[in-house]
């Protein structure tokens, strides 16, 4: 039993003798402890570690040592521990710090620790966890298992390196996923795991409506609207004031539409196009949210805390309120709608004589989805009026045009497809296929582009938020290059890394090449993020761009809007610096977080669906090489999976970095990128595994 008196002897001669690490017998000699009190003094130091008044090390405790410059603190990364390695980093804002897994105390991935750094050696740093700062998460995912009695969780987050111990399992059943509650965080020098209790249970494991729940309550993602911010809604009109109507450009008498995915239900983009004499107006209407939604206000606040819309298979959670993402600001066909309008003048050679910006009110005539749209210009005969087809072939036009004038200054057009699920009439997936850029999907993003780059140069003379993307670091792309080379593909590295990039994407000679290579450039390139610098987009090959086009999905666009409309009506700025800077953090790390939960749905999603395929055989490409595994995507479905090199028993094969391949030694068997590979579906658990066959 704990016993305070006993705590205070213990942590008093510590501190005096503060240079010292004790055994249990020591501290137990020192004191002038008596036997009976032996257990005692057990549960008493045990506590003191766990609330982090003494540390222990090695069993020896020792006082809480004062913070020195040897001291910092940075943030757990655990990927090594739950691959099972021996060791862990602690990422500082300067450089990481190597840690053994003997030496973590019971910190947790995402944990801000602090390090005792111990010493350096070839130019790292080696060090010892003394204390957890904070805790990346208190609750955890996962799936309930029962071991001799004892029931544990699971937890869904791969990089969580333990399994963790139920005390109260409430109604759950092993095989359900659950919300565990963290009570006790355990102690690693005791192998003592943490403990929690179930406070919530989700459903059976491998339901894909559970998974995706699941995942939703890993990233602690929100499922509702605060009722404060709700109460906000009252007070917005579900029609337009007529003097409202009257200060805007009334542009509801031109042939207007939407074209967005089938199953889209906020509108947040329209299009139209008329002709001149000069050659052809486009109109970009994007929906005003911002003339709901005002800086100060609850919904913005609650814009602010989600950042963008997290969109899942079958469940979208927004980051505005149905009201306002699917009513009164979608621009849903046959309805008045306020919106703000990009107005482009182009010649007949379609280059841009003219454009400004303004706010509107329209009325759109129809509503489209990407296929009707790719059909018609297929040329299949579907329902669409005349005047119509008219404006959708001269759009045609147009965005072949844009899209030839962007490919002339450096815009790099990569093919890598997302997975789409198909479901059956239960929920269940059905079956998996790759998406295509179509034509349609090409033209809206044409005009889009046109929209944001001009919002971006109207901004330019004030502080906003950018849309950028960096150029690449000068030796990936030789690295790059070498590798392109091993695979008969050469091109020169020019001063201009566009055109560079595009000469290696032309230089594909099939379509296999493009898949290995168009993704190894992407991991080759900088991530995109949001800016108040303007340091250009690469990938677009502008030097002006940010985003402004979808202010119902994205805190950015948002944010842009209100900066335009104040502009457009000579008001006040509305930001300061230092809020806009707060604002393109919290955008970026947002859509971090969004992409890698939809990531992990996604990856979810296909275990489920490839469970059913176990044993199967099919045809592939080898799309990556690692040092003990190649990475193989199959032909039949937008699937990787894994072929470890120790399953290969035909030779002892060695990995060939330069090249990315594998030799075996007595055969000289070769293994590489874009071989064609026949795989059973051997094995699946946190991920796919395939035995090559031939």
């Amino acid at each position: 039993m704990y016993d305070k008196r006993l705590a205070h002897k213990v942590k008093k001669y510590l501190e005096v003798n503060k240079d010292n690490r004790l055994k249990i017998k020591d501290i137990a000699k020192a004191i002038h402890l008596k036997k009976h009190k032996h257990k005692d003094l057990v549960d008493t130091l045990f506590k003191l570690v766990r609330d982090e008044e003494i540390h222990l090390k090695n069993r020896r405790y020792s006082a809480i040592r004062i913070k020195t410059a040897d001291y910092i603190q940075g943030t757990f990364d655990a990927t090594s521990l739950a691959k099972n390695r021996s060791f862990a980093f602690v990422t500082g804002r300067e450089e990481d710090i190597y840690i053994s897994g003997e030496d973590t105390l019971n910190a947790y991935h995402g944990d801000i620790v602090e390090v005792e750094v111990k010493y350096s050696r070839n130019h790292k740093r080696y060090g010892i966890i003394i204390k957890i700062v904070e805790r990346k998460h208190d609750s955890f995912v996962g799936t309930v298992q029962e071991y001799k009695g004892k029931y544990y969780l699971q937890p869904d987050n791969s990089k969580i390196h333990t399994d963790l111990l139920i005390d109260e399992l409430s109604n759950a059943k092993p095989g359900e996923k659950v919300v565990l509650k963290i009570l006790n965080w355990g102690n690693r020098e005791y192998q003592r795991l943490p403990v929690g209790n179930i406070i919530e249970v989700l459903g059976k494991a491998g339901d894909p409506e559970v998974e995706i729940l699941s995942i939703i309550k890993q990233y602690e993602l929100p499922l509702t609207f605060p009722d404060y911010v709700l109460s906000e809604l009252k007070h917005l009109p579900d029609e337009i004031p007529d003097d409202e109507i009257a200060r805007r450009k009334d542009l509801r008498n031109i042939t207007t539409f939407t074209i967005d995915p089938a199953s889209a239900k906020d509108f947040d983009d329209a299009i139209s196009l008329e002709s001149s004499e000069q050659g052809c107006d486009l109109y970009v209407h994007i929906a005003d949210v911002a003339h709901y939604v005002q800086p100060k206000s609850k919904l913005f606040s609650e814009a602010v805390n989600r950042g963008n819309s997290y969109y899942f298979p079958k469940k979208v959670i927004p980051m505005l309120p149905e009201k306002i993402s699917n009513k009164i600001c979608s621009l849903r066909p046959f309805e008045d709608k306020l919106t703000v309008t990009v107005h482009t003048k182009f010649d007949h050679e379609f280059k841009i004589r003219s454009q400004e910006v303004y706010e509107s009110v329209i009325r759109s005539n129809a509503r489209f989805s990407y296929e009707e749209i790719d059909n018609f210009f297929d040329g299949e005969d579907i329902n669409i009026e005349k005047e119509l087809a008219n404006v959708l072939k001269k759009m045609r036009k147009l965005s072949s045009a844009l899209l030839q004038q962007r490919l002339e200054k450096g815009y790099l057009l990569l093919n890598i497809p997302e997975t789409e699920f198909i479901f059956d009439e239960d929920g269940h997936i059905s079956d998996l296929q790759r998406s295509r850029q179509t034509e349609s999907h090409k033209m809206i993003e044409n005009f889009m582009l046109i929209a944001n780059e001009f919002v971006a140069k109207q901004l330019f003379k004030q502080k906003t938020i950018y849309r950028i993307h960096e150029e690449p670091d000068e030796k990936k792309i030789y690295e790059l290059k070498e590798v392109a080379a091993k695979y008969q593909i050469e091109f020169k590295i020019e001063n201009n890394l566009n055109n560079t990039l595009q000469v290696l994407l032309e230089s594909m000679p099939d379509e296999d090449h493009h898949r290995v290579f168009d993704r190894m450039i992407l991991r080759n390139m900088k991530r995109a993020k949001y800016s108040v610098d303007n340091y250009g987009h690469f990938g677009l090959a502008m030097q002006d761009y940010t985003h402004f086009t979808s202010p119902i999905r994205r805190l950015c666009d948002l944010t842009v809007h209100h900066q335009i409309k104040a502009k457009i009506n000579s008001s006040s700025i509305l930001f300061s610096p230092q809020k806009l800077f707060d604002l393109a953090g919290i955008a970026t790390e947002k859509e971090m977080l969004a992409d890698e939960a939809e990531h992990e749905v996604n990856l979810k999603n296909k275990i489920i669906f490839m469970k059913k395929k176990l044993g199967e055989e099919y045809s592939g490409i080898i799309v990556g090489v690692r040092p003990s595994k190649m990475i193989i995507e199959l032909d039949r479905y937008p699937i990787t999976g894994i072929v470890s090199i120790s399953t290969l028993k035909d030779d002892y094969y060695e990995f060939y970095e330069q090249n990315l391949c594998f030799i075996g030694r007595k055969t000289g068997k070769i293994y590489k990128l874009t071989d064609k590979v026949k795989i059973l579906v051997s094995k699946i658990d946190d991920d796919i595994y395939f035995q090559l066959i031939r």
